[in-house]
């Protein structure tokens, strides 16, 4: 079983290690149990050999004072040559992997001086441990770390990159690395990266993507520019050779209803597609505001004043007309009589446009008639006409709409709903200004009240969104309002505590709840990953039940990931409700909320409404629980957004976990995402290389390297090994860890839950494994009961 993570676009590094020759592949450190030679080569993926593999001069001896070097075929020979050396090392050449070394101070340090973006070598000093090395070097500048056994720089604060801007030789900003410098350069125009002692830019712009005619980015290559495009409107990739448009979504056409633009497209057959499926709409080029399509009537045809039919071209609205005694064709635009009953056909039928100019001449002496009858849908006015029937006829395919008369205020018409029902039965009443919702004997404060709901009056919506008071003669419609929570920002803090949201909890959930005492972890992850701890909880009660579901108690899953609709057991097993929240505000922060994410329309839950749930009132309900928490307010409202930290809770896997490298790894002090924090790549692990992994924070997988420092790998190309997870115990259930593969004459030496990491040394034939478990311990479990996971 694969673990529960989630891929996301990030932008590649490949190109880091072929631009910085500084920065080569570190080693890997390897279980003590295996000798030398039982080390995997580079891009072997198949099991660990039991007999070494002959090479020609596979073994290089290189003294460090001289840099002299020397190959032998065995790995004996070089040994003997070396032994009792100092500042001797012994690589293998077919891993690249140091594997003897006679080295007492295996870290110098360099100061170098900057001389405009020339760098010169300067002192050397050596060091013992990396530990000192670092402490030397701390608070200067234009100082470097170099691993002596291989020659290559672990550490450094030299700025290697500058950018440049195309219009300016001027250096306009200088980094470290290449990632940060890209990234810094993608997001000015013109502008490209220089590295230091190369001639030539090491990255240069290729693309650039405009949006509503305004700069947003730079690219190198034109699939990633419109990767980048897709996501936005009003987009146009540039190709920067030829100044050409390649690829837009630019808005050419626009389709129209009732006054209204409800959608626009880059194709005339994308909008004449959507509008079709419409009535009353119009399709307008927008470049010169021509009507290239409508099915808005511009004619009524009229029986003593009666509307009996209408039609979007004169022609057909004559044609109709002259069957039907007594009756006169209108022109909607201006109320006037068009045709009547012995008037001669006009030669020119091509009008009915909603500009309406239906052509001919009329009997009609009436002239221009003031615009009285206004058209109001939901308090909004689309539309005055002269005559009510002209206001009648436009309103016909409408809801939620009124025909007042301007001159005396009185409603002609109106077609709001006399009577409202809230498709969970609540309504709303106001106390004290606030807004509160009742439902059953749930009273709610949920944020100060809109000025149109007053005491006294109770307030009901069909859809949460338009509210209406409730009378004795029937609902009347007062106005728009949405529980401020829905599109509250969920990368701001709260302003809970741990403490609070415990005290919640204990309040309102059973003892029994798996949410209890949760508190430190919804901080936790809001301060790790930047998504409100407020919204978190109210999120895993919502989807939890208040923690007792069955996915919650039996598999540590509070929010019901990957339990889709049409296969609900797919629903992931997680290590422990504290994974489970981190890895939800990963999971939410990178798909959702940021802007760069697979499914982000927005950073609040009416955004993720769109692709997180089918329910349409999904983000309703959760709003409605954090009112329940915490009334919204404007100290809620004015918090701070939240970065992605580099501080983020670990969680180890038991001692002798291995993966596998399935493509080549960038080994970083922090998590790669992090921000607010200084991000180096330390190393790199080879395609094919099966490698130590001492455990994972939700989206990175941390790793131990041979020079003793451990860093973080994206945990998507890593297949673990010899990973285990225990599943299929029954709720309030433990599986055994036994001191033998037996049921009887064997004691029980720890105990188990499902979702627990175990590491497996070896599968027996009778059922049982022989495992280390999440506290370490060796002993042995049924084979029945877990499962594998990569």
């Amino acid at each position: 079983m694969n673990r529960n993570r989630f891929l996301f676009l990030a932008l590649s590094l490949t190109s880091f290690f072929v631009a910085c020759p500084g920065i080569a592949d570190a080693a890997v450190a390897m279980p003590s149990a295996y000798s030398a030679w039982q080390m995997r080569l580079k891009g072997d993926v198949q099991s660990t050999r039991t007999t070494p593999q002959k090479f020609l001069a596979r073994y290089q001896v290189r003294w460090l004072d001289t840099g002299k070097t020397q190959n032998y075929s065995s790995y004996n020979s070089a040994l003997s040559l070396v032994t009792g050396k100092q500042d001797v090392t012994i690589t293998d050449t077919t891993s690249g992997i140091v594997i003897y070394s006679s080295i007492k101070q295996p870290f110098a340090v360099r100061y170098v001086t900057l001389t405009g973006k020339s760098i010169g070598n300067g002192q050397m000093t050596d060091y013992t441990t990396y530990e000192l090395a670092r402490a030397a070097v701390t608070s200067k500048a234009f100082v470097e770390i170099i691993d002596r056994s291989t020659g290559d720089v672990i550490w450094s604060n030299i700025p290697n990159y500058w950018l440049i801007s195309s219009k300016s030789t001027v250096t306009q900003q200088t980094y470290q690395s290449l990632t940060p410098a890209i990234s810094g350069a993608s997001s000015q125009p013109n502008t490209s990266v220089d590295q230091a002692g190369l001639t030539q830019p090491v990255w240069t712009p290729a693309y650039d993507v405009l949006v509503n005619n305004q700069f947003s980015g730079s690219f190198l290559t034109e699939a990633s520019a419109q990767a980048y495009a897709q996501g936005q409107t009003n987009a146009q990739v540039i190709d920067l050779a030829t100044g050409k448009d390649v690829w837009d979504n630019l808005a050419r056409y626009s389709v129209e209803q009732n006054g209204n633009v409800i959608q626009q497209f880059s194709t005339q057959a994308a909008a004449m597609a959507f509008a079709n499926t419409l009535s009353n709409v119009t399709v307008i080029e927008i470049a010169n505001q021509q009507v290239i399509f409508t099915n808005v009537p511009a004619y009524l045809v009229e029986v003593s004043g009666k509307i009996i039919n209408s039609f979007v071209t004169l022609q057909a609205a004559i044609i109709y007309a002259q069957t039907v005694a007594n009756a006169v064709v209108v022109q909607i635009s201006n109320g006037q009589t068009v045709w009547q009953k012995g008037d001669t056909p006009p030669s020119n039928t091509g009008g009915g446009t909603s500009g309406g100019t239906g052509g001919g001449s009329s009997s009609n002496t009436n002239g221009n008639q003031p615009l009285i009858y206004e058209v109001f849908q939901y308090q909004k006015l689309l539309q005055s006409f002269p005559t009510q029937s002209a206001a009648q006829a436009f309103v016909q395919s409408l809801s939620g709409v009124q025909i007042i008369d301007k001159s005396t205020g009185q409603i002609l018409y109106s077609n709001y709903p006399s009577t409202v029902k809230s498709p969970i039965g609540d309504y709303l009443v106001v106390r004290n200004g606030i807004a509160v919702d009742i439902w059953g004997s749930s009273i709610i404060p949920l944020a100060p009240a809109p000025s149109f709901m007053q005491p006294n009056y109770q307030y009901v919506s069909p859809d949460f969104t338009h509210w209406y008071v409730s009378t004795p003669t029937g609902d009347k419609f007062v106005g728009t309002w949405q529980n401020p929570y829905q599109t509250f920002n969920l990368e701001t803090a709260s302003t809970l505590t741990a403490s609070q949201i415990n005290q919640f909890l204990a309040t309102h959930a059973v003892a029994s709840s798996v949410l209890q005492g949760a508190g430190k972890y919804f901080i936790e992850a809001q301060n790790a990953y930047g998504v409100n701890a407020q919204y978190l909880v109210a999120h895993a009660i919502i989807e939890s039940a208040w923690g007792t579901s069955y996915f919650a108690t039996d598999r540590n899953n509070l929010f019901g990931y990957r339990a889709y609709t049409n296969n609900p057991n797919m629903a992931a097993t997680f290590r422990s409700v504290e994974y489970d929240i981190n890895f939800e505000a990963w999971f939410v922060r990178n798909s959702y909320l940021s802007s760069t994410g697979a499914f982000y329309n927005g950073a609040n839950l009416n955004g993720m409404n769109v692709d997180y749930a089918t329910g349409i009132y999904w983000s309703n309900s959760i709003a409605r629980i954090m009112a329940e928490i915490a009334t919204y307010s404007t100290q809620i409202a004015s918090q701070p957004t939240l970065p992605e930290t580099g501080n983020r809770p670990f969680f180890p896997y038991p001692n002798g976990a291995t993966a596998l490298a399935t493509t080549n790894l960038t080994v970083y002090n922090l998590p790669d995402d992090a921000q607010g924090a200084l991000i180096e790549p330390i190393g790199t692990i080879a395609k094919g290389t099966v490698f130590s992994v001492l455990g994972d924070s939700p989206g990175w997988d941390k790793v131990q390297l041979s020079n003793g420092k451990s860093g973080f790998v994206d945990w998507n190309p890593v297949s673990l090994q010899n990973m285990v997870q225990v599943t299929g115990i029954d709720v309030g259930s433990e599986l055994d860890v036994r001191s033998a593969p037996a049921t009887l004459n064997a004691t029980t030496i720890d105990t188990l839950k499902n979702g627990q990491y175990l590491v497996v040394l070896k599968t027996l034939s009778d059922g049982w494994d022989e495992v280390v478990d999440s506290s370490n311990k060796t002993g042995y479990v049924s084979s029945a009961y877990v499962q594998v996971i990569h």
